[in-house]
């Protein structure tokens, strides 16, 4: 009896310790429950939602077309895929493998290297456009996903893209593509996802928080055709010569729109190879020549407006002429001129004699041209030019600046100045940007604009008259075009480098009015360094001249002016 109530006694003490111990460890976590809920509750709260909220990255809208003036299309942004997993998220990875390797085209080993990491985000492939992204999904792999992006496409490809520039990553890094850069990109938005509890991207949980605005699209005041036509053209003058480079330039005289402008060799900016190896800015507004006799049209204009020439003065070259204590010659004597014989024989030592006329007023009018000064265009990294201003001059200056030797200027800026001759004076702004539409809505429209009035109406109908007097029959025949008055002006000038001239180096110059008696373009070609530097602008720069401009005729349907004799 006395057994049974200590093994009673016994069993009631492990009871009571039993519940004694459940009650101090109840007490206990409830204390923790507490301490969690209350105290640590909001951390964890915060723990969780870091977990599994959404987290932002910015996105760029969809970039701008580029177009030309017509609507064809010059620069696009293509929506395309990037393909990417979560390694992590994959169980049966070889059979995973198995699949992906061969639906996408990747050696399995490859792909094996790739997935075997700890990240839980992958990019597996990148360029699949959209058939072949709908291809793969109707698949049904497991743990591939698809992001979209935009790739840059130039369908032109080498066409124009000195103009046009080049796409990096994210952003313009030449031509157009840079200057506009801002306004092509558009406005970033934000695209967000999920993250897992160790804090990675989860792959297709991608959706907006804030909707990306497409770009401006841009249509430039380039005729595509037009600029194929002079590349074209361009081309057999590189085949044929060896030049370093070419450079032609088409201008509208009444609006200043550019419809052509073209540099050769270019490249495909579809192929960033052949980007990397290509000179910038474009030499076409970027670089600086001698222009030579090319110059000497902007030299009687000033002396016609400062009326100290006129069409009787007479100039007599005996082939040279010393000035500064300098001999500087002609090919050959020209005998007695008028100022029409001196351009249309591109005599130096008349022209040093109108410089001496002019004095340091010349100076003043190659200013008011805009010799040495940039224009504001719609270009990154403009040229100016370089002219020296009286002060320091030495003695020799003024007559080698009177027939294009000592200064320089853009192939740009000398368009420019030809159109202001051939627009009564009235130079115009170079427009390059037809109009900009945001969101469907013209933001920006190109309208003539006046630089400044250079010269008078009266000025510039002369030395026009004098351009075409150059391109007649006993001047520059090879860039006459039967039924049309064309004036034009032919230059050669030397090469300088680290403040030398280069012997064996020339550039060969031919500026064109179509037509003078009624002016619609200017058209420059210049021929940096063909091989043979015994050649003339007349041999070589005019016929690339007459071609462009018969086809240029031809296209805009430009009507005879003259008769045909």
């Amino acid at each position: 009896m006395v057994e049974v109530e200590r093994k009673q006694k016994t069993v009631e003490n492990r009871i009571v310790k039993s519940l004694l111990i459940f009650l101090i460890l109840s007490i206990a976590f409830g204390v923790r429950l507490l301490y969690l809920d209350v105290i640590k509750g909001e951390e964890f709260k915060r723990r969780a939602e870091a977990q599994w909220q959404s987290v932002g990255r910015r996105v760029p809208g969809k970039r701008g077309t580029i177009y030309d003036r017509n609507g064809r299309i010059l620069a696009i942004s293509i929506k395309r895929y990037r393909v990417v997993t979560n390694p992590s998220q994959i169980d049966d990875k070889e059979r995973w493998l198995d699949r992906v390797s061969d639906k996408l085209g990747i050696e399995k080993e490859t792909l094996r290297n790739k997935i075997n990491t700890n990240s839980s985000y992958l990019v597996l492939k990148t360029g699949i456009d959209k058939e072949e992204k709908e291809r793969i999904e109707k698949l049904n792999i497991k743990y591939l996903y698809f992001e979209p992006y935009y790739e840059r496409f130039y369908p032109m490809h080498n066409l124009a893209s000195y103009i046009i520039g080049e796409m990096g990553i994210d952003r313009g890094l030449e031509g157009l593509e840079y200057k506009f850069d801002s306004i092509l990109r558009g406005e970033y938005g934000t695209i967000g996802f999920l993250k897992d509890a160790l804090g990675r991207e989860i792959p297709g949980t991608e959706f907006y928080i804030k909707k990306p605005r497409n770009g401006a699209d841009i249509y430039l005041t380039i005729d595509i055709n037009i600029q194929a036509i002079m590349e074209f053209e361009m081309r057999k003058t590189i085949e044929k010569y060896k030049p370093k480079r070419v450079i032609t330039i088409l201008e509208d005289i009444k609006t200043g729109e550019i419809i052509g402008m073209a540099t050769l060799p270019n490249f495909d900016p579809n192929d960033f190879s052949q980007f990397s190896k290509a000179k910038f800015p474009d030499p076409a507004y970027g670089w600086n020549y001698e222009p030579g006799s090319s110059f000497k049209p902007l030299v009687t204009s000033a002396a016609i407006e400062e009326g100290v020439l006129s069409e009787e003065d007479k100039f007599e070259c005996k082939g040279y002429i010393y000035k500064g204590g300098k001999r500087f010659t002609c090919i050959v004597p020209h005998g007695t001129q008028t100022i029409k014989d001196l351009l249309r024989n591109s005599c130096n030592v008349g022209f040093i004699q109108v410089g001496s006329l002019l004095g340091d007023k010349l100076y003043h009018y190659l200013k008011l041209f805009g010799v040495g000064d940039e224009m504001n265009l719609d270009f990154p990294y403009e040229g100016k030019g370089d002219i020296l201003p009286p002060e320091k001059w030495s003695a020799t200056t003024l007559p080698t600046m009177s027939f294009g030797v000592g200064i320089t200027v853009t192939p740009l800026q000398q368009t420019s100045f030809y159109q202001a001759i051939a627009n009564k004076g009235n130079r115009l702004k170079p427009q390059i940007i037809k109009r900009i539409v945001k969101d469907g809505k013209v933001i920006k429209e190109a309208k003539p604009s006046l630089i400044k009035k250079v010269i008078s109406e009266t000025t510039a109908n002369k030395v026009l008259s004098y351009l075409k007097y150059v391109v007649g029959r006993n001047g520059v025949r090879r860039a006459v075009i039967t039924g049309y008055s064309i004036g034009g002006k032919t230059g050669t000038a030397g090469v300088i480098e680290n403040g030398k001239y280069v012997e064996g180096k020339t550039v060969l110059w031919f500026v064109g009015i179509i037509t003078t008696k009624n002016p619609r373009y200017v058209l420059t070609v210049l021929v940096d360094e063909p091989e043979d530097s015994s050649l003339y602008a007349s041999q070589v720069a005019a016929p690339l001249f007459k071609r462009i401009a018969e086809r240029v005729i031809k296209y805009f349907e430009i009507e005879p002016d003259e008769k045909v004799k």
